[in-house]
């Protein structure tokens, strides 16, 4: 992968991370201005760019993080206890190996 490839990977990655935070309104805001220019009806233009194509990508993929996020908590009780005890115990293991 070249550094722009790399680059572009570090962004998303901040960014579908970022979607998982559903309280903060200016975050929501950031979020729905890209969904409107990424969606927006283009006069004129034909054919997306790869870098409309890419805009839009990373909008859908936010908004399906965002999604699984908020689902993940409508599962079965004990499916949701599991997986979030496996959570915590993975952060705080990070947490005492000096990863914070």
């Amino acid at each position: 992968p070249t550094a722009d490839d790399l680059e572009r990977f570090r962004q998303l990655v901040v960014n579908v991370t970022l979607a998982t935070d559903i309280m903060d309104k200016e975050l929501k805001e950031l979020r729905n201005q890209r969904w409107e220019r990424a969606f927006s009806k283009k006069d004129g233009k034909n054919a997306p760019s790869r870098e409309d194509m890419n805009r839009k990508a990373t909008i859908v993929m936010e908004h399906l993080i965002q999604a699984s996020d908020v689902a993940h908590t409508m599962q079965h009780w004990h499916v949701y206890r599991k997986w979030n005890e496996r959570l915590f115990e993975e952060v705080m293991e990070a947490y005492e190996s000096g990863r914070n």
